[in-house]
């Protein structure tokens, strides 16, 4: 009858033909273009540099300001702990009052993970 390792495929017909409907309408969107582009020709040659160009600054200007992002979560959310070589995660950035209040107990001696968890900022 079946083999041990054989499977069984089940195929929904509904999700089969709306797959293939979603395809085939992909597919003529894309040919209508590349027609489109095969007749206009010049002006592909006139605007392509220009969005092309405008594309990739967008995508610097984004991937800048993503990057930046993360460089201030990570200044804003994270504590780092010298002594033991660990960060910190922090449910909320500190105030100045709070880093002032966490040097002075540090000089006093205290461990920084004691202090965070006294004030009630770790994650």
């Amino acid at each position: 009858m079946f083999k041990k390792n054989e499977k069984i495929e089940i195929v929904d017909f509904e999700k089969e033909a709306k797959r293939r409907e979603r395809k085939e309408k992909f597919q003529n969107k894309v040919d209508s273009a590349m027609n489109w582009i095969h007749n206009n020709k010049e002006i592909v040659m006139l605007v392509g540099p220009t969005l092309i160009s405008g594309a990739a600054f967008g995508v610097k200007t984004i991937s800048k300001q993503m990057k930046l992002n993360k460089e201030k979560d990570l200044k804003d959310l994270y504590c780092y702990d010298r002594s033991l070589g660990h960060y910190w995660k922090l449910r909320r950035e500190l105030t100045n009052s709070e880093w002032v209040e966490i040097d002075q107990r540090k000089q006093n001696g205290e461990r920084l993970a004691d202090i965070l968890d006294e004030l009630k900022v770790l994650k």
